[in-house]
């Protein structure tokens, strides 16, 4: 059985043309699930703190290790129950800018591979 749950854009429940709201559904869903993780600041949702992405785990200064930085993507993604493996982890640093760029490609339970992408200020 595939997930159902409201497609959200930008955090807020989207509705059709005839205000109707919107789902997503199966992978998509789960792709969204994992964006609603790695843009959730663990300690940060009052009904799970231990919901999300540890931030100070990929911010600071001088000498952050990749190594630290793709612990906590792999801790944060199998934070989903349907994630069986993440596969591959691509960190880009813009130093000038003072980003991180994290892409990821996990395995989830219905077999299909999903890639998500995310900028860190």
């Amino acid at each position: 059985m595939t997930g159902r749950t409201f497609l959200l854009h930008d955090g807020d429940i989207t509705f059709d043309t005839d205000k109707n709201i919107m789902f997503v559904y199966g992978d998509d869903e789960i792709a969204q699930a994992l964006e609603r993780a790695f843009t959730t600041n663990a300690g940060e949702w009052f009904l799970n703190e231990n919901h999300g992405l540890r931030y100070p785990d990929i911010q600071g200064k001088n000498g952050l290790r990749d190594e630290i930085v793709q612990m906590a993507v792999i801790k944060t993604a199998l934070q989903d129950a349907r994630v069986r493996e993440v596969i591959s982890i691509d960190i880009q640093r813009d130093t000038a800018n003072r980003t991180i760029d994290i892409m990821f490609t996990c395995r989830v339970d219905t077999g299909a591979t999903i890639t998500v992408l995310f900028r860190f200020n």
